[in-house]
């Protein structure tokens, strides 16, 4: 297994992980077409990078890492959002709070960093073996390599075993919010 930049060619991949494996996350009520048009993007922002583990030509975890969160969500609605709404129109309708929250989300960050670690996902036959945790310690870096010092995650309060991997990889608690009414979200930073 190794883990490589991912390209183009490997966001549908990427979108898969993330739609099977982030069940709790509002970006996965959006759906796979919907996670396709975002996984695009983050590819082919510069500021934005995607990382495949890539075993034999089969993606089997993925992360996603921004060096600007608020920037990389203008460049989608900007570039992507006629599209992104398009192929999840009936569940934006439905979740149109979400949709507010999540758009608002970058702007009350306080002073946590720019910097983001979107997401992180392994194929479910694959936990266990370290591939998140390689997965993490790469974004963390490719995020120094660009000169970026710091970063946070976001994870549901909930999600132990997603809170014991960013913690056991040098990220530390810095705030719990609740960026959807329904759900406490803990922050936690790296530098």
């Amino acid at each position: 297994m190794i883990v490589r930049l991912g390209t183009k060619a490997d966001a549908p991949a990427a979108a898969r992980l993330h739609a099977e494996q982030i069940g709790e996350g509002f970006l996965s009520s959006l759906g796979l077409r919907f996670l396709n048009v975002l996984y695009r993007r983050i590819v082919s922002w510069p500021r934005s990078f995607l990382l495949v583990a890539d075993e034999g030509g089969a993606v089997v975890g993925q992360a996603a890492a921004t060096e600007h969160v608020g920037g990389l969500y203008r460049q989608f609605l900007l570039r992507d959002g006629v599209v992104a709404a398009a192929v999840a129109f009936p569940r934006l309708l439905r979740r149109w709070r979400s949709v507010v929250e999540t758009l608002r989300y970058p702007a009350g960050d306080g002073d946590l960093p720019p910097a983001e670690l979107l997401a992180v996902a392994v194929d479910a036959e694959r936990r266990g073996q370290g591939i998140g945790r390689a997965l993490v310690l790469a974004a963390n870096e490719e995020l120094t390599r660009r000169g970026v010092p710091n970063a946070r995650v976001v994870v549901a309060a909930t999600n132990a075993p997603a809170l014991a991997l960013y913690l056991s990889s040098g990220f530390r608690p810095a705030a719990t919010v609740q960026l959807h009414a329904d759900t406490r979200s803990e922050v936690l930073t790296w530098s």
